[in-house]
């Protein structure tokens, strides 16, 4: 498995202890295209933030790719995420004074690869994104969807195994979250990316093949939903 998770804990202490996870048993393997719903309070953002490095469980273990992941200083973290995990945000998270190809590059100047491949390579992902046209513009020029991309060019140019979505659809009107959705589901499919949806929405949940429901810190329901995605997507792209 390429995501494993055993009995994680994960308590809250501000002031009066909140029990937020209460031993999740969790595993996803490599190439899936999974949704972790549930309603505000769930835990669903507690786990995204376990599963992203970006925060530390109390008890359990948690593996990616079969190593343990716990106690980690922030420079390893940091080197994990860089390595194995790309990240999509309900608010874009763009860097409004740089363009859309600087804002899709920048995580290759962290892995300190050369200013002549970072532009190379955020150009193609752009391109492969349909935005080779607005690389040059800033993200108060874009719409929603288009910085929403412009946020998965630069997610995926690590070429990391993982890709967590949080509430990706969020800030997104109907007909743009849909795209978005069948965007994501294209990559799943044919560049094989793990892909993990956190929402609260079950139109969301719906584009995924298996929808995780999560409720006061425990996992319940885990639903197959691929052939309910199959029927309202198909196999179509809208790759370039």
């Amino acid at each position: 498995m390429l995501i494993e998770l055993k009995g994680i804990n994960k308590t809250y202490d501000n002031g009066q202890p909140l029990h937020v996870l209460k031993g999740i048993d969790l595993s996803i393997g490599a190439g899936e295209f999974v949704s972790i719903m549930g309603a505000s309070g769930s835990g669903k953002s507690t786990l995204l933030n376990i599963l992203g490095i970006l925060d530390n469980y109390d008890t359990g273990e948690y593996y990616i790719d079969g190593h343990l992941i716990k106690g980690l200083s922030e420079k390893r973290a940091a080197a994990y995420r860089n390595s194995m995990i790309g990240f999509i945000f309900q608010s874009f998270n763009l860097i409004g004074f740089k363009t859309a190809v600087e804002n899709v590059e920048l995580p290759l100047f962290y892995q300190g690869v050369g200013r002549r491949r970072r532009r190379e390579l955020a150009m193609q992902y752009l391109d492969k994104l349909g935005l080779a046209g607005w690389a040059s513009h800033y993200p108060n020029e874009m719409s929603g969807g288009q910085k929403q991309r412009v946020a998965i060019a630069r997610a995926l140019i690590t070429s990391p195994k993982i890709i967590l979505a949080d509430e990706p659809t969020g800030a997104l009107d109907s007909s743009t979250s849909e795209e978005v959705m069948q965007l994501l589901g294209n990559l799943n499919r044919e560049e094989g990316v793990t892909i993990i949806v956190v929402t609260h929405e079950s139109g969301v949940a719906n584009c995924t093949d298996k929808i995780i429901h999560i409720k006061d810190g425990v996992i319940g329901e885990i639903e197959d939903n691929s052939a309910h995605r199959a029927s309202v997507f198909g196999a179509g792209s809208i790759m370039k």
